[in-house]
């Protein structure tokens, strides 16, 4: 926060997330920060994304879905909304919304519509470029910064800061809903399934590549960890749906860096139907130096 003038009138700037986010309703609740659901679809049954309380339920059903899920971006009706709910408690705050990346979603598109409705205010959204862990990590560090009295133009820059650091990794259990989305073809995916060829994926600076594949889930974790920048201020690690391979990442992560006691956070619904249940992945936030 800042101070605009002599009368010492405090201006807060206030955080907006889409759901993928991931980030817990305490969270959400101490650090005043409103999150907007992106919502689902299974056959003809709709789920609001929620806060992690919410996905349970409906990663048990996606797990019994011959057809997959999908997706749908929230109206700018519903940003609208969060902004209203901000600005009804305290007209100045400063409001900078963020999204999953535009790479895989137009939700920010919804956004930026709805920050437009208020040209006397100071209200910005921005594309995180980031999705599920990697949008968690990156609301966390703004987080930070935020509660240390960085202003909006600070923030801003720091934003663009993290979209730079933060990448994410992944080794999917099977290839079947990246197939279906569209993110590697069919042919691909039937052969990797059968022959368990794992391909790992990096999403960094709003782009989704396959760096490396692998014979078997434990080459695909060494092509990973090989792959990590050689320094890192944050690590974590991620599981979609179901956190059976979660053990083995975090062993190979100790013995090959000696790292132990490292946080361990579930994907969102709406990565987790494009990518699958089962997989696994790292995110980090590389040094400035390296």
């Amino acid at each position: 926060m800042r101070q605009r003038n002599a009368a010492a009138v405090v201006i807060m700037v206030k955080f907006i997330v889409d759901s993928t986010f991931g980030i817990t309703r305490e969270f959400a609740e101490e650090n005043d920060i409103k999150v907007v659901n992106l919502t689902l679809t299974i056959g003809e049954k709709e789920y609001e994304e929620g806060f992690r309380e919410n996905w349970v339920a409906f990663y048990n059903d996606f797990s019994r879905s011959k057809n997959g899920a999908k997706s749908s971006q929230p109206s700018p009706e519903k940003f609208a909304e969060a902004i209203d709910s901000i600005l009804e408690k305290d007209g100045d705050s400063e409001i900078m919304i963020f999204t999953i990346a535009d790479r895989l979603s137009g939700t920010i598109g919804s956004a930026k519509i709805a920050a437009a409705q208020y040209p006397d205010k100071k209200i910005e959204a921005f594309n995180s470029g980031e999705a599920g862990p990697s949008a968690l990590m990156f609301i966390q560090e703004m987080v930070k910064a935020q509660k240390n009295g960085a202003s909006f133009d600070e923030l801003k820059e720091l934003s663009d800061d993290l979209r730079q650091r933060i990448a994410m990794q992944f080794i999917p259990a099977s290839l079947t809903e990246l197939a279906r989305g569209g993110r590697v073809n069919k042919l691909l995916s039937r052969v990797g399934n059968i022959l368990k060829i794992k391909p790992v994926f990096e999403f960094a600076k709003n782009d989704l590549t396959i760096y490396a594949k692998a014979l078997g889930f434990n080459r695909a974790v060494e092509a990973a960890i090989a792959h990590l920048p050689k320094k890192f201020d944050r690590i974590l690690v991620y599981y979609i749906g179901d956190d059976k391979n979660i053990e083995a990442l975090n062993d190979r992560l100790y013995r090959k860096l000696g790292l132990s006691g490292i946080d361990v956070e579930p994907m969102c619904p709406v990565g987790g139907v494009h990518i699958g249940i089962g997989t696994v992945g790292i995110v980090t936030l590389a040094s400035k130096e390296q």
